[in-house]
Order: structure tokens, then sequence, then C-alpha cells
């Protein structure tokens, strides 16, 4: 298999230079998600003056079997000019004549000692059909002296006991048979797998990278190949610290988990993590016309609705660009550029699918309902991951072999200030959590992943972190609180009826227990049932809160509007049982009485 790529027309070269064999240096690998970018480094020969013009042939060697041909290409320093790329395999035959003829030997040695215990235990055969009929000579003999009253018991015994013994022994010599025999052809199986695995070794196909170019004489030249390989990938993980001494700081320490799977080591090399998609096509795909016209209704019915058809398109849409620029194969020429393919190839194709998927997002919003329309632009909206593109650059150069474990490096561990607090929910959990409260006021953006816990050095949990940009606010939660219990109970409901309306009032207890010998300050958490704003035929009113409800300002801005109830309180230590902490509310709500109150959920 070759792939040859071509930059312009060759001129014949003044002198011929041999060839030269090297693997190069990996210097530089940037990660994207399934699959990395591969820089290596190629220190060129000198050229002397006499050899002005010639063409050099560079082949570049061990590269993986991974690695997408269409994405190769080479770059130089100033002086030297590629004049083409050619991607090759070829199969290479190693000697292994020696040693497969010694694992010959032994097979052959084996085969005869399974031989040597095949007619051991042929024999053994014929000495028990021997017994057996020694033993039929006996009896009826036996049988006839008796009966004539002659019977020699003494010989009788002695050859019974004759028959015992040689029974035993070939019993025995059969055990140790049986056992030579299952290891010698463990032996030989062994043997033979290890011939099949020699000879098939014997031959492999190498990838290589043939450039041809010229060079100034005198001039130290670079090359620099570069290629896009398939199984790699990365997925951001986190540790969160806090300690005791620092009560205002958590710590973030970032991860990348790192899947290396390309066929190749990564051996001290620069490493650069990015969320982009790597590109292999350099061209705007072709937007064209879209045409309409009028046609008699048909009523039918859809499998989708107006929501989950956009969804469904709009995914669609978005996986064929991704694959129009990751599997473009084009002419890649010197300098890494790509040319068009020609026409009715991969690009028009490409763009077609594209320019269908639009379509039929654009006539699926002509032919919509406008009611329809409107409740769809917030569920169809594009995720705030979706399209992110964050590149990391980790400061040490790094090892990373080719393996199926996956594989950890920290890209930053960084302070940031905060605000801790017990956060108390009755309505949700008996326990007490202590959560952080904290800006990311970092220049890189933290994105979604799993997320572990830990306190004064020791481990309390793990969670999942959310995409946070800088400069946006985020919680991170350090387990429970074990001083501290929570919980809630109904203390009155109230049912009555003034005119046509239904009156329900109901009072619920808040309870909080500390069992240590310190006060603790929490945030208590509560919820009123929401209304729906479009909807006036339910009215609720907060008759008392119970306590002063809290001024935080993003508190009211926010989750207050929403129904939840916030009380930041002091639990005084020590108070459990009937001297526990206990907040009474109580709200009321007024409806139709001809109706029923429906829970809608969050």
């Amino acid at each position: 298999m070759k792939h040859l790529v071509l930059a312009g027309l060759l001129v014949a070269p003044a002198l011929a230079i041999a060839a030269t064999q090297t693997p190069g240096k990996i210097d530089a690998v940037t990660v994207y998600r399934g699959q990395a970018v591969v820089t290596r480094a190629v220190e060129l020969p000198r050229v002397l003056p006499a050899a002005a013009g010639a063409v050099q042939e560079i082949v570049v060697t061990d590269l993986p079997a991974h690695l997408r041909p269409e994405s190769l290409h080479a770059e130089t320093t100033p002086g030297v000019q590629i004049r083409s790329v050619t991607y090759r395999t070829r199969p290479v035959v190693q000697d292994t004549r020696e040693e497969v003829r010694a694992i010959d030997a032994r097979i052959e040695e084996l085969q005869g000692k399974l031989g040597v215990n095949a007619r051991k235990v042929a024999l053994l055969g014929e000495d028990r059909a021997y017994l057996a009929s020694l033993q039929g000579f006996i009896a009826p003999t036996a049988a006839v002296e008796m009966t004539r009253g002659v019977l020699n018991a003494e010989t009788i015994e002695k050859l019974s006991g004759y028959l015992i013994k040689q029974r035993a022994a070939l019993t025995e010599t059969e055990l140790t048979l049986a056992s030579e025999a299952k290891k010698l052809n463990a032996d030989l199986e062994q043997a033979q797998r290890e011939r099949q695995l020699t000879t098939a070794g014997s031959s492999r196909t190498v990838h290589e990278a043939v450039v041809l170019l010229t060079q100034i004489p005198d001039a130290p030249g670079t090359l620099r190949l570069r290629y896009l390989v398939d199984g790699a990938t990365w997925d951001p993980s986190y540790n969160v610290r806090s300690t005791s001494d620092k009560p205002d700081s958590v710590t973030i320490e970032y991860y990348a988990s790192i899947s290396q799977m390309s066929g190749e080591d990564w051996s001290d090399v620069a490493i650069t993590l990015s969320t982009a998609t790597p590109s292999l096509i350099a061209s705007a795909p072709r937007l064209t016309p879209l045409t309409i016209s009028l046609s008699v209704p048909v009523q039918q019915t859809l499998s989708l609705t107006y929501d989950d058809a956009r969804r469904d398109l709009r995914a669609k849409l978005r996986d064929a660009e991704r694959e129009r620029a990751q599997n473009f194969v084009g002419y890649i020429v010197a300098g890494g550029s790509t040319n068009a393919p020609p026409p009715g190839g991969a690009q028009v194709e490409a763009d077609k699918s594209l320019n269908t998927l639009a379509n039929d997002l654009q006539v699926l919003d002509l032919i919509a309902q406008g009611a329809k329309v409107e409740r769809a632009r917030a569920s169809s909206a594009v995720p705030p991951q979706e399209g992110l593109s964050v590149t990391y650059s980790i400061p040490a150069r790094t090892s990373l072999p080719s393996r199926s474990e996956r594989q950890l490096i920290q890209i930053a561990a960084v302070p940031f200030k905060a605000e801790f607090a017990r956060m108390a929910m009755p309505v949700l959990t008996g326990y007490v959590y202590h959560e952080a409260s904290a800006a990311n006021t970092g220049a890189s953006v933290l994105l979604a992943g799993p997320v572990t816990a830990y306190r004064d050095g020791a481990f309390v949990g793990s969670g999942e972190m959310p995409t946070i940009a800088s400069g946006q606010r985020f919680s991170s939660g350090f387990g429970i609180d074990a001083s501290l219990r929570t919980s809630r109970e109904l203390v009155e409901r109230v049912e009555s009826t003034q005119g046509g309306n239904r009156v329900v009032e109901l009072t619920y207890r808040l309870i909080v227990e500390n069992f240590s010998d310190a006060p603790a300050p929490i945030r208590l958490l509560d919820r009123l049932p929401k209304v729906d704003d479009k909807r006036s035929d339910v009215r609720l009113t907060l008759v008392s809160p119970g306590g002063e409800l809290s001024s935080d300002a993003a508190y009211l801005a926010g989750p207050r509007k929403d129904g939840i109830l916030r009380w930041d309180v002091t639990i005084p230590p020590n108070a459990s049982g009937q001297d526990a902490f206990a907040l009474e509310y109580k709200f009321r709500l007024e409806f139709d009485k001809q109706m029923g109150i429906v829970g809608l959920g969050g």
C-alpha cells in the first residue's frame, strides 16, 4: 500500500544522495478527543557544496499502524525545500531459522517420549489381560479340586496374593504413565504455540514516510513530520482539597485521564490537550440554494414531535460536520496544505450531506406550528459545552507509553478563595454536608468531569464537576458533617372553605441536632410549592417564615424566586433531643374547591 504526495514538478537533481533512514524523535503530541497529532523531529545531515541541488531521500521509520495517511505532512526550516512526501507500508521478513530448528528438535523429542509412553500403556494392557487369563484358569481348577476333596489351600492363597500384588503394581504404573503423558502433551502444546508465534513474527509490516527534499549546502536543517493517529483520547478529572488551617481556600488539582493506544510510545514529549476537532480540510463547505414549492397538504402522523425532530436533525448535522472535518482524504503537499479533490470526491459528498440535513432542518421550521416553535427554542438550544474549544499545555515534558490502561497527568493545581458552609436540607436528607463556594478566577475553563474531594488529607467522597467558565462561580462538596443531624416533620395541616375556594394551611418543623462541643453555623434549606406564573388559580402565601430568611443577594436574586427558603442560623453546641434547634414555618394555599393539587415536579 502506498500513498504518493507530490508538491509540484520535480527538477532533475544534479547529484543523487543515498537514502537516510531514521525514526527521528517524537517531540510533541497534541491529544484530542479520540485522536492525536504527533510531531517527529528529524535532524537532517549537512550537505556539501559539491552536492548542491541534489535531492535527498529521508525515510522516517517505525511509524504507528494507527496513523492516518491523509494527515501526513512535513515542515522544514529555511533553506530546505520539500519535493514530495510518500507514505508506504512494506513487509519485512526476519531470519528465525535457527530458533525454529531448536523448537522443532524439542517437538520431535517430546513426540518420541509420548510414543514410548503409549507403548508402555499398551504393555500394561497386555499384562492385565494375562492376569485376567490366569485368574480364569485358577478359579475353575480350585472349584474342581474342592469337589474332589483335594484342594491345596496354600497354593490358592499364594496365587491370589500374587494376582492382587500384580494388579496394584499395574495400577500404580498406569497412574504414573498417565501423569507423564499429561505433562508431555502440555509441553508439546507449548512448544507448538512457540513455533507458531515465532514463525508468525518472522514477517511483519513496517510503516514509513519517504520525504524527498533539497537543502542549501552547509546549512543545518530540521524536518518536522506531523501525522494524525487514532487510539488516543483524554478526559478531565479533579481532586478538590481543603484544610482546616486555610478555612477560606480550596485547591483544585486538574488532571487529564489519557488513553494512549496509538501503537507508539511517547517518551519525553511536550503534551498539549485540546477539546477542538482536528481538521484535515481547509475549505468551507459549499452552500447550495433551498428551493421550495406548494403542494396539497397530506395528513400524516409524525413519529417525532417538533422538538425531538429538530434535536435529532441538529445532532446529525453536527456529526456530519465533524466527519467532514476528520475523514476528508485529499492530496497533501509540501507545507501541509490540502488541495481540493476532483469533482465527485469526498468533499463534494460531504458538502451534499451537510446541505441535505440543513434543508430538512429549515423545512421543518417552515411547516411547524408557531406555538411549537416557541416551545422548541429553549429545548433545542446547543448545550453550553457543545463546540467549546479549550487547550491546555502541560508545563513539563511527559512520557506516555502505548498501553490499554488509562494514565493520569496533572494539568494544574490552582488555589481559589472560597466560602465554606454547612448545608442542611431535611426535605431531602437527614445528613448535613460541608460545601465550598468559589469563583473560577483562573484563565482556563474547567471542563465537566469526575471530582474526588479530600478534607485535611482524608478522602470524603466523589461527585461530578460541571463545566466552569472563567469568572463563573461553582460549588464543591466536602462530605458529611457527622456531628450534625436534621429532620423535618409536618406539625399541622388545617383545611377550610372560604366561599368557592378551598384553603389549606400547613405548618412544618425543621429540626437540627448538634452533637459537638462547638456552635455550628449552617444554611437551613426548605421549599414552598412553586405556583405556575402563567396560572392564577392557585394563591400561595408564606404566613410565617419562623425566622428571618437569608439576606444573601445571590439567594434573593435566584433560589428565593423559585420558592426555596433559606435560613442562615447557628446551632448551639450539644443541642440534641429536647434541646435540639427547631424552626417552624407556615404557608397557605388557596384554590378552587372543585379542583385538586397536582405536582408537576421541578
